[in-house]
């Protein structure tokens, strides 16, 4: 009797086991959009990171949110993500300024969603398009001024956005909660490397 409460019990610590590890494999399947974000973090930091860059990156994640607002879909943020990547590059190669085109996209969306009338939520994309200024403003700067103070402004822009992301994700407005979890570890990361960069270069 007691063996056979024995392999009872065994069997049931087993089955208890399994699915502790398959509840452990689905929850590191979720959060796939972090593991995107971490690998677009390294693919952005492997060569060094500079101010100019990542506040060109800060530019793009604030257009993805106009334009996802101007479309009315929360899921078209990746959509869009993958389009401006592909025309900041046809930008680079035919001689164009990759900020510029990232400037007039955004604006081009904002006014596109304000045109379109009923099917977009007019208040979000107002704020979709505030926030694109804001941080679009501050990454300009950031191009602007002496390298160290760039640093500073291009990290503040970079944690800024983070916090936009976050806010966005609880929200679960805009886009899509994995697009503002991708872009919550991105800019974060990119914000906290600047910033150990600067630290780093102090006498």
């Amino acid at each position: 009797m007691n063996h056979i409460n024995a392999l009872q019990n065994h069997a049931h610590v087993s089955h208890s086991d399994r699915r502790s590890r398959y509840g452990f494999a689905v929850h590191l399947l979720a959060r796939w959009p972090s593991a995107v974000g971490l690998l677009a973090l390294l693919a952005n930091t492997a060569g060094g990171l500079d101010a100019h860059v990542t506040a060109m990156i800060i530019i793009l994640a604030a257009m993805c949110y106009v334009a996802a607002a101007a479309l009315g879909s929360r899921r078209s943020g990746w959509w869009v993500l993958a389009g401006v990547v592909v025309a900041v590059v046809v930008a680079a190669v035919t001689g164009l300024d990759s900020t510029t085109t990232l400037l007039v996209l955004g604006a081009g969306f904002a006014v596109f969603g304000f045109l379109r009338g009923p099917g977009v939520d007019r208040r979000e994309l107002a704020l979709q398009t505030l926030g694109f200024a804001g941080f679009s403003v501050i990454a300009l700067t950031a191009m602007m001024v002496n390298p160290l103070l760039a640093v500073y402004l291009a990290a503040a822009a970079s944690l800024g956005h983070a916090g936009w992301d976050l806010a966005h994700f609880i929200r679960n407005r805009a886009v899509g909660r994995s697009f503002s979890e991708f872009c919550f570890v991105l800019d974060i990361g990119l914000g906290v490397v600047l910033l150990l960069t600067a630290w780093n270069a102090l006498p």
